[in-house]
């Protein structure tokens, strides 16, 4: 598939056919991700990949019963566009399953000191901002590919941090962005329209 093709095709998926992701394929996917760029050259990025449907819900024990707070803060949302409103009304109750039913989680791994979470500066995040261009690569990659990706980001919480980062084996000094399910679509997954931005409005030449 062709670059500028696979970016128009990338939509999140979040309902998967029991196909199983080849291992050949998947590491394509994270290989492409090692092509990011980085904001030290160091790469220090690692990936965590769960197949064991057991394992995976073990993993995501930190993650169930945390759609209700979600719901809230949308319940609460004014400025809401249609296509916010019907992504969330897809979305959030699937927070578990989509994760679940993929067979394939995978969960980015990345090298950050404490400061990351006090930034003094904008340099502060360039950890953040490096694994979340691997991410993008990873997520074109998939599309490339004909899979589908579903992308969960945590809520935030340090005990969720903390048990996920248990239940991987991570060593002290890393932090995870998100969770990844691929998989491939189900015939029927919704493919949910997104708004349409044009260039032309947001586009500041020599200055705003």
């Amino acid at each position: 598939m062709e670059l500028y093709e696979a970016i128009e095709k990338r939509r999140t998926i979040r309902d998967f056919t029991d196909k199983v992701v080849p291992e050949d394929v998947l590491d394509r996917i994270l290989a492409a991700g090692l092509k990011a760029p980085t904001h030290n050259h160091a790469r220090d990025w690692h990936f965590v990949v769960i197949r064991e449907p057991e394992r995976i819900a073990e993993v995501l024990k930190a993650v169930a019963g945390k759609t209700a707070e979600q719901v809230e803060i949308v319940r609460n949302w004014k400025e809401a566009t249609d296509c916010q409103r019907a992504m969330y009304g897809d979305a959030l109750p699937k927070q578990t399953r989509m994760l679940m039913e993929s067979k394939c989680l995978v969960i980015p791994l990345f090298g950050a000191t404490d400061a990351l979470m006090h930034p003094q500066g904008v340099t502060t995040l360039n950890p953040l901002a490096s694994i979340w261009c691997v991410i993008e690569n990873m997520l074109l990659a998939a599309t490339a590919e004909g899979l589908g990706v579903a992308l969960r980001i945590p809520l935030g919480t340090e005990e969720e941090e903390a048990y996920v980062l248990k239940q991987l084996g991570a060593p002290a000094g890393y932090k995870f962005p998100c969770y990844l399910a691929f998989g491939y679509p189900k015939p029927d997954a919704p493919v949910l329209k997104q708004y349409e931005t044009p260039l032309a409005e947001r586009l500041h030449k020599e200055r705003w």
